[in-house]
């Protein structure tokens, strides 16, 4: 299991005779501010100071990403400055690309050892039309702390494969969530596996794991990839940020402008409306302030015929529909009613960023800016890195 990526990157002790080489070039850096690349034995201090630093980086995550790396090559001058290297930005530059190759290579050295998360891309275990080492990369996307981590110890594929069997039977029992949830936890590898390593179709997960599309096992996936609660935590984040939204969304002019007042118009009528109105009215004024329609993410109908429902939702990729006779709240992905019996659009919303993880997809295009914010300001989830869009620094500069 990897662990989420630090606000202040750790630097490691290093071996002996690096920390000794070390503290002689801080000492002469700080009397005549020489520099230890050009000593002789630097390549030897350096090779294992890019040891070091890849095995720490890669309890995080084994995909780096450029904004990480430079964090990480950022805070080693900062300790040590004597290793800043001539010739490149801030003495960074060369060690960024070094720390690039170097964490390649790591990888490839632990490809060995059957780390599911590399083997997942090595040649063998690509599609004939993907053998090629930077082609259709399988990684994580979305900063996923646990994105395919390996089976359990004293586990194998067909153990797995058994409780999976157990899990179905188990699925359709009342009153049987604690099992589920243990089930669940079980084969979270061997499930991850699948559906990093396969990428099925949903109707095919829905078949082989249907406990996947009950709301609390949405939640608890969600926590075994990410390590944080989600639906608390994305409601209360919403909350906290209601009333400057609110405040800007008010303030917002033009054509979008118009279409957020009219969303917002019950709000300021009725002062006293239900919590989870408020919150509807906030996602849908964002989906608009992000410059995207909320049409692309809601789907309202007023029957609630599930045929009629999924006829009319049969090519989308992933939307909340929304139902007014009688009213009803739910979620199709590639067209196929996932989840349903919701209570509000806000739990929708939440849950569909969450499926998103559970299912290893990419944010709708349509959307990305909408999603975005859900990921970064209302679950906390890498909120500035890898560098946000330029929309979303905007919003988050002007909530601030």
């Amino acid at each position: 299991m990897h662990k989420p990526w630090p606000t202040e990157f750790p630097v490691p002790k290093f071996s002996y005779n690096t920390e000794v080489a070390l503290q002689n070039g801080h000492e002469n850096y700080l009397r005549d501010g020489s520099l230890l690349c050009k000593e002789k034995f630097f390549p030897v201090v350096k090779s294992n100071i890019l040891e070091c630093l890849a095995e720490v980086m890669f309890s995080y995550t084994p995909y780096p990403n450029d904004a990480q790396r430079c964090e990480v090559v950022e805070a080693l001058i900062k300790r040590h400055p004597c290793l800043k290297e001539p010739g490149s930005f801030n003495g960074l530059y060369g060690w960024q690309q070094s720390l690039k190759y170097k964490i390649g290579n790591y990888r490839s050295k632990l490809r060995t050892h059957g780390i599911p998360e590399l083997l997942v891309n090595s040649l063998q275990h690509k599609s004939p039309g993907d053998k090629k080492p930077a082609k259709n990369v399988k990684k994580p996307r979305k900063s996923e702390v646990n994105y395919l981590p390996p089976l359990p110890a004293g586990e194998t594929e067909d153990s797995l494969e058994s409780v999976r069997q157990e899990l179905i039977s188990e699925a359709k029992k009342k009153n049987n969530g604690r099992v589920i949830n243990e089930m669940m936890s079980r084969t979270f590898s061997f499930r991850r596996q699948e559906i990093v390593g396969k990428a099925p179709g949903v109707a095919d997960l829905l078949e082989r794991w249907p406990a996947l599309f009950e709301p609390s096992q949405i939640n608890e996936e969600f926590r075994r990839i990410n390590g944080i609660s989600l639906e608390p935590t994305f409601m209360s984040q919403l909350d906290k940020r209601t009333p400057k939204m609110l405040s800007l969304f008010n303030s917002k002019g033009g054509a979008v402008g118009q279409r957020i007042k009219s969303q917002m118009l019950e709000l300021i009528q009725d002062p006293s409306a239900s919590e989870e109105k408020r919150r509807e009215v906030i996602l849908r004024c964002l989906t608009e302030y992000m410059g995207e329609s909320q049409e692309q993410l809601i789907s309202e109908h007023h029957s609630c015929d599930e045929t009629e429902v999924s006829a009319e939702l049969s090519d989308c990729i992933m939307k909340v529909y929304m139902c007014h006779q009688p009213n009803a709240i739910g979620i199709v992905i590639e067209g196929h009613p996932v989840v349903r019996g919701l209570n509000n659009l806000s739990q929708a919303c939440c849950l569909l960023l969450g499926l998103t993880y559970c299912l290893d997809m990419k944010y709708p295009p349509k959307l990305q800016h909408t999603f975005e914010t859900y990921q970064r300001l209302f679950v906390g989830i890498d909120p500035m890195r890898p560098k946000p869009s330029s929309k979303y620094t905007s919003l988050l500069n002007k909530l601030s």
